[in-house]
């Protein structure tokens, strides 16, 4: 034991202080939206404020039965709480020491009166420092002994008072962004350290806490790394910060874009989430890393509506075995809410969610039609597929007015865009009579893909579904469309038409466009060029259809594809830090 934990432990024993009657404290109590005053045990706790830390330097609080019946229900409800309470420094001496900790129910001999001997216990821990005069300091509830938890404790050797105490959703870890920082810990306690921006955040304590992120449960351990905004956008790619992360022994690599404040990983898909989060370059970035409770459906009747916030460069090699359901997991793009990113197991599942989609939105034929199983069972939809809310609420508007007779998946499909507000159920009198588009899109990926081919598709598909959500985005496609190279671009037109399994139709400027812009992007501009004259011109159904404009891009090198390529990323970074080849901001 440290002398400071003794020192505390022999303090706690000491009854110089004065008990006496218990009395309403001028602190509140805030939880689920009510405020009543604490019970003061001591008379630094009628003021909440240590004003002689010579005669006593403890204020002791404790919880009505009112107060402990809502710390109660707010743990039933949330899995996991925390107290926190906000401390400032009220001397210009920044020598003192603090600490903040539960009181228990067998620290009292009656209702509202403490034993004069206390024990000691786990306690949050520091010194003041004049550069924070003013902090908050949580603490997660103990589940196992909630019921036993009967108010708090405060410490100061110097001048301090506590100005508010509430109960709010639980975390570990810190955040020095706001003007009064947090410091969030386990109800074992820690150590507090007013450091500069890029301290280590350690959570190797907070399996106790929030317990292993098992699919089945209904809330799941998410880790929050907080960021400056005081990065500015650089003219190219091989000039933006680039940040490295150690988590749990695993790097992360974070790019930074102005406006980006949060990175979520989510704990199912790390190696290792309870170990520690440590800045490896770039720290000055960091503000601040929090592991957080969030609720999300468990996946536990075979299908999940919640997505879990992500970013796309963690996908592809997110470990299935922590999916929340064997068929598909699914994802929304954090940088851009309202894009949802399905993952399934295989071709088949993916089959079933979005092939008979795939016919009625792009294939030649098919547009606008439901068509049937029997119709469509031997040929080919698609190896990923992006889908933007117009569409999505056109396909289940008519299989609901023609009655068509839609798979489970596709049913499922209907409720997870409905709950996520990609389409919007229209109602009369109670009853489901349409569907109208809300916002946002969604894309898919397979775990039968190769690993290459799920980045490069991932990449593909988001690509997609920015165009989806972003007119602006939109309008600088056409440009580029209409400017480029005239025969490269009949050449690509030739080759959506001539591939068996694209079938593009070609008077939906929308999806040429659309598609145009994908494949240009979905490999780095330097190996565009390359895709275009070493790969899809040697093809044999382009060579037989099309020798001469083959040989066009062949004899080109496909120059007229790489200069829309470079057109398109220097846009794509100018706006998100994003380029050609590279929809992630987050690796591993």
């Amino acid at each position: 034991m440290s002398r400071y934990k003794i020192f505390l432990s022999v303090c706690m024993s000491c009854v110089f202080f004065l008990l006496g009657c218990s009395s309403e404290s001028a602190l509140y109590f805030q939880c689920n939206g009510q405020v009543s005053p604490l019970i003061a045990l001591n008379r630094n706790a009628r003021s909440a404020r240590v004003v002689n830390p010579e005669s006593s330097g403890y204020m002791y609080f404790a919880f009505s039965a009112d107060q402990c019946l809502m710390l109660a229900q707010s743990a039933v409800e949330q899995g996991v709480i925390s107290v926190e309470i906000t401390v400032s420094l009220l001397t210009a001496d920044d020598t003192g020491q603090f600490a903040y900790g539960f009181l228990y129910s067998d620290d009292f001999v009656k209702e509202y009166k403490l034993k004069k001997d206390l024990p000691g216990r786990p306690m949050i821990q520091g010194k003041f420092s004049s550069s924070v005069p003013s902090f908050r300091l949580a603490s997660t509830v103990p589940s196992r002994n909630l019921a036993d938890i009967r108010g708090i404790v405060v410490y100061a050797t110097v001048p301090a008072e506590v100005s508010s105490v509430k109960v709010v959703p639980a975390a570990i870890g810190y955040d020095i962004s706001p003007a009064i920082p947090r410091f969030c810990f386990g109800s074992n306690g820690g150590a507090v350290s007013f450091e500069t921006p890029g301290s280590a955040a350690d959570f190797t304590g907070a399996e106790a806490v929030f317990g292993k992120p098992d699919r089945k449960e209904m809330y799941r351990p998410v880790i929050r790394i907080l960021l400056s905004d005081n990065v500015i956008q650089p003219e190219h790619p091989s000039n933006q910060i680039r940040m490295e992360l150690d988590v749990g022994g695993e790097s992360v690599y974070i790019r930074r874009v102005p406006g980006q404040k949060v990175v979520t990983l989510q704990c199912a898909g790390l190696q290792n989430p309870y170990g520690t989060v440590v800045p490896v370059e770039h720290q000055e970035q960091l503000t601040g890393v929090l592991m957080e409770y969030v609720k999300v459906d468990s996946g536990i009747d075979g299908f999940v509506l919640d997505p879990l916030a992500t970013d796309p460069g963690l996908i592809p090699g997110w470990d299935s075995n922590s999916w929340r359901t064997g068929d598909y997991e699914l994802f929304e793009w954090e940088q851009f809410p309202g894009l949802l990113i399905f993952d399934t197991a295989d071709y088949g599942i993916q089959d079933d969610f979005f092939k008979r989609l795939a016919f009625f939105t792009e294939k030649s034929g098919y547009i606008g039609t439901l068509a049937s199983d029997r119709e469509i069972a031997w040929q080919h939809g698609f190896n990923a597929h992006d889908y933007r809310a117009e569409t999505l609420a056109a396909f289940f508007q008519l299989a609901l007015e023609t009655d068509f007779p839609l798979n489970a998946k596709e049913n499922l499909l209907c409720r997870i865009l409905v709950h996520n507000g990609i389409i919007v159920p229209v109602e009369q009198n109670g009853v489901v009579i349409g569907y109208k588009p809300g916002y946002g899109g969604l894309v898919s990926i397979s775990q039968e893909s190769l690993m290459y081919l799920r980045h490069t598709l991932l990449t593909h598909e988001c690509l997609h579904g920015l165009y989806f959500i972003d007119s602006s985005f939109r309008d600088q496609v056409a440009q580029v469309f209409q400017t480029a190279d005239a025969e490269s671009i009949r050449f690509l037109l030739r080759y959506f038409q001539v591939q068996s399994s694209l079938n593009y139709n070609l008077e939906d400027t929308y999806l040429i466009q659309n598609e145009f812009m994908a494949y240009v992007m979905q490999q780095s501009v330097d190996r565009t060029a390359s895709y275009f004259a070493d790969n899809l011109s040697w093809r044999g159904s382009m060579l037989d259809a099309e020798p001469e404009l083959c040989a066009y891009v062949q004899g080109t090198k496909g120059a007229g594809f790489r200069d829309a390529s470079a057109q398109l990323s220097a846009y794509v970074f100018s706006r998100w830090g994003l380029e050609a080849g590279r929809v992630a901001l987050v690796t591993r």
